[in-house]
């Protein structure tokens, strides 16, 4: 792998004792979306979260702290129970899409567990990748209490 792609792309994985099935519906369904994409402490505001179907997504949502977070794209490929793929950008303060990356969710078994693979790609630089790690390593600490509260 290049130097460039070392700094523009993460790779976060997580193993989660369900079915392959449990864990897709909870990665690609409103219902279960809303209880874990976002941040401890963070509310939902406004959603159009459905990762089953291509097609437009949205998250409007707002820190603890008051701040409001807008993120949007477009469900690329849809192959249930085992990939999702899909465009990622924040939106500034005026409400326009900044710097537009790709994300991926795969799922596969493995022995007892299901493995989730986040891939995050297209990033614009190290610092962006840096602080992507960070959040999605929380929201992923979100995702992973669905499978074990």
């Amino acid at each position: 792998m290049s130097d460039i792609a070392e700094r523009t792309e993460l790779t976060l994985e997580r193993r989660f004792k369900a079915p392959v099935d449990r864990v897709w519906e909870v990665v690609t369904q409103p219902e279960t979306m809303v209880l874990w994409f976002g941040h401890d402490g963070w509310t939902m505001e406004s959603h159009d979260l459905d990762f089953t179907r291509p097609g437009p997504w949205y998250a409007f949502m707002r820190s603890a702290e008051g701040n409001r977070f807008d993120v949007s794209g477009a469900v690329t490929e849809v192959s249930p129970p085992r990939h999702v793929a899909f465009t990622w950008a924040w939106h500034d303060a005026l409400g326009a899409r900044g710097h537009e990356s790709r994300v991926s969710f795969t799922i596969a078994p493995a022995g007892d567990v299901t493995v989730f693979t986040l891939h995050h790609t297209g990033l614009p630089d190290a610092e962006t990748a840096s602080s992507h790690a960070g959040g999605w390593a929380a929201v992923l600490a979100r995702l992973e209490r669905q499978f074990t509260d």
